[in-house]
């Protein structure tokens, strides 16, 4: 099936990837190539962005991709969300594809590996939501720094070690195959504890959000 992506720069018509998880890990050499030749775009088109989750865990523990990872993690803020969907005109002209995208989630695909791109708005003063269920502290994601990596220079969260414990405890620094930051990540744990435990008022919290948006 056919989708399109409006953007202030014309419509994009692309047909949805099926995705699935526990592919091939990462072709380094192309995975590198692909985020190099994104952010390359990305700056032309003035929009900003940083490394997040295995991503930002393998910059910073391993300064390299994890080799077991089998994408690529990147966030955006919602206020660049409009520039960003403008440069997948340029994205396309550069072989990448449109895999998915629902809004709180753009996946980009070139040479079978793909990079996943998280849209954060503001939750509250304090935290950002990325809508398929994440939830960081804003700080972490609005206050950035240059950071070296693959030979470039990339913006990673100034506390970018705080983030991490964040999304996968106290032990981020030791290797674990397969850790997803479902495990960790407190929004989660507490959503779907009150999804279990008290599944009335996780119906009633559910309505009462879709009101307010």
């Amino acid at each position: 099936m056919n989708y399109e992506i409006i953007t202030k720069n014309g419509t994009i018509v692309y047909e949805e990837k099926i995705f699935s998880y526990g592919k091939e890990p990462l072709v380094l050499e192309v995975a590198t190539t692909n985020l190099l030749d994104v952010k390359r775009v990305l700056d032309f088109h003035n929009v900003k962005f940083g490394l997040i989750f295995g991503t930002l865990l393998g910059s910073i523990r391993e300064n390299n991709f994890i080799e077991h990872d089998e994408d690529t993690d990147l966030f955006i803020l919602n206020e660049d969300k409009e520039n960003m969907l403008s440069s997948l005109h340029d994205l396309v002209e550069c072989g990448f594809e449109i895999g998915r995208y629902n809004g709180k989630l753009l996946s980009i695909i070139r040479n079978g590996e793909y990079i996943d791109f998280y849209f954060f708005r503001k939750s509250n003063f304090f935290y950002r939501k990325c809508d398929v269920g994440l939830v960081a502290k804003a700080k972490y994601l609005e206050n950035t720094k240059d950071y070296k990596f693959l030979g470039e220079i990339f913006q990673v969260p100034e506390e970018a070690e705080s983030l991490l414990v964040d999304l996968y405890g106290k032990t981020w620094k030791t290797p674990i195959k397969n850790d997803p930051t479902t495990n960790y990540n407190k929004y989660l744990i507490f959503r779907e504890s009150i999804k279990k435990n008290i599944p009335f008022l996780f119906t009633i919290l559910s309505a009462f959000k879709k009101l307010v948006r």
